[in-house]
């Protein structure tokens, strides 16, 4: 009798937390806009890695020179430049776009904290409207000056240098204004990605624990649809298991 409680209340607790998980991810969904992209804390950084790269890569190509250096008539952009008092150039998206090659795609030029912008489909539409990252130009900058700060995030304040090394952004940033609900679903999904598997995985167990003690119980042999159901239910908690053990190690180490 009291394995037949235990068992009700195993599967009552996990009906409880697996619902509980679902309606946080439902929550989540529900108030996404159809134009938001996952905010990732390496997202930014990992786009000026590439961006650095192609900009290395492309300069190989070309004595050594970045496409602001180099002339339309041997395929960069000197005579497209449109450089401010700042030193940054309003044209960074024809920079890019002579860069295709190299950057493979248009994705990686938006930050993903930068929500005002999308992704251009391909390299050919790209225009402003589809670039976060400012571009410095100028004859100064080149690959026999190395410590010169090349591209810009505007939102996380890192930076690719000449020699194509990212820096990140110091204690002293101060990243503009951003608008109120990106910062919500933004701390919504980091306490998402930390709280879904520990209601999920211990849910899932205890639904697991609670059929098997009812079964003990009740006796005979066991029904198919429970053999499958816990083969099926063993599957999600290693997996979901998993993913919690990875939330946990990028939340300590972001």
């Amino acid at each position: 009798m009291n394995r037949l409680r235990i068992g009700r209340g195993c599967q009552i607790a996990g009906v409880v937390l697996v619902v509980l998980a679902l309606a946080l991810v439902g929550c989540f969904f529900a108030c996404r806009p159809s134009d938001w992209r996952r905010h990732s804390r390496l997202g930014c950084t990992n786009n000026l890695k590439q961006i650095g790269l192609a900009f290395r890569t492309w300069a190989i190509d070309n004595d050594g020179q970045f496409p602001f250096n180099v002339s339309t008539n041997a395929g960069g952009t000197m005579e497209l430049c449109a450089r401010g008092s700042d030193g940054f150039d309003t044209n960074a998206a024809m920079h890019f776009q002579v860069m295709s090659n190299e950057l493979s795609t248009p994705r990686i030029l938006v930050c993903p904290k930068d929500s005002s912008r999308k992704p251009a489909a391909g390299f050919p539409s790209l225009q402003a409207s589809n670039v976060t990252y400012r571009v410095r130009s100028g004859t100064n900058l080149n690959e026999s000056n190395p410590t010169a700060v090349l591209v810009v995030c505007p939102f996380d304040g890192n930076t690719v240098l000449c020699d194509g090394s990212v820096t990140a952004a110091g204690a002293d940033w101060k990243s503009p204004r951003r608008p109120l609900m990106d910062v919500v679903r933004d701390k919504y999904l980091d306490w998402l990605e930390l709280f879904f598997p520990w209601l999920m995985v211990p849910g899932v167990v205890l639904l697991w624990v609670g059929n098997r003690l009812m079964w003990k119980v009740k006796g005979g042999p066991k029904p198919t649809g429970l053999i499958i159901g816990e083969f099926v239910l063993l599957i999600v908690a290693v997996y979901l298991l998993g993913l919690m053990l990875l939330a946990i190690v990028g939340f300590a180490t972001g």
